[in-house]
């Protein structure tokens, strides 16, 4: 996805627009598939349902904002370093809100390596240090927050809320979409007018939607099958799994040392157990005798 976005938003100079047509085509994808008889689609949800969704795709676009800020304050490495810590954080709310142990030494030990690993990739990589103003570090702490938030919300509702994945991905990009059509109407006219449309550009557009679309399902699927916990973990995981790839096929001044380092964040955040839930105490018993 980082790829196909890269490649799209070249191509087609307009990111609101962009993301609008990712969140509406994956709708359109969610209901294709009901009609096809690949699923089973709810299309009126109870109000709370609706409510609750409306309330992910706010913490979806509040994310997504605050990625952005810390991208363009603090920078990729920055942003590579805190989003590897996401998982300390989560893994308490995990256990304060949704009922699961803290993890385990395995699982513990999985978290620090691969946090140390990602701190060991940033310094071994170099390039353009990150100036920490007061604006890089309000942004970090603020998108860190965010995710935070985001990864225990959300999945907070997946679990009140039972529904198929393709349902959970037809209601949060439905309100997303909402949102992003919104902001379309606000933004000047030149930022939604595309700089190339040659047949190749929209090509990459369509394939940047379909792409979108996929991992959209996938992770909302993934939401109802894992902890939180895990869910951040494995995306630390995909990260570095990405810039590894990118490392050994796309740079030209790779080295054996940092694809090392990267192959072992990749495999520490693989070794990473779920936690189990934890057993209620039993009641006491009124009729038992002292």
């Amino acid at each position: 996805m980082l790829v196909t976005n890269k490649r799209a938003v070249m191509l087609l100079p307009a990111p609101n627009l962009l993301l609008a047509l990712q969140l509406i085509s994956t709708c359109l994808l969610a209901i294709g598939m009901h009609f096809a008889g690949a699923t089973t689609m709810n299309f009126r949800p109870h109000k709370a349902m609706v409510l609750a969704y409306s309330s992910v795709a706010l913490v979806f676009f509040s994310t997504l904002y605050g990625n952005i800020k810390i991208l363009e304050h603090a920078g990729v490495n920055a942003f590579i370093i805190v989003r590897s810590c996401t998982p300390f954080a989560v893994c308490v709310l995990d256990y304060c809100f949704l009922g699961r142990t803290l993890p385990n030494a395995r699982s513990s030990v999985a978290m620090v390596t691969t946090a140390a690993s990602c701190f060991i990739y940033i310094s071994m990589k170099g390039g353009s240090s990150t100036e920490w103003g007061v604006d890089s570090l309000f942004w970090c702490a603020a998108w860190y927050s965010m995710f935070v938030f985001d990864q225990v919300f959300i999945k907070a509702i997946v679990d009140k809320y039972p529904a198929s994945g393709w349902e959970r991905t037809l209601y949060q990009n439905f309100f997303a979409g909402g949102i992003s059509c919104l902001g379309l109407l606000l933004s000047p006219p030149t930022s939604v007018i595309a700089a190339n449309g040659s047949l190749f550009g929209w090509l990459v557009v369509l394939a940047s939607c379909v792409v979108g679309g996929s991992l959209s399902y996938s992770g909302m699927s993934l939401r109802g099958e894992v902890t939180a916990t895990m869910f951040t973990v494995l995306g630390v995981g995909c990260k570095m799994f990405s810039i590894l790839l990118n490392e050994a096929f796309v740079e030209s001044n790779n080295s054996p040392s940092r694809l090392l380092v990267l192959a072992v964040a990749v495999l520490s955040s693989a070794a990473y157990q779920q936690a189990p839930r934890r057993i209620a105490p039993k009641a006491a018993n009124p009729d038992a005798t002292v």
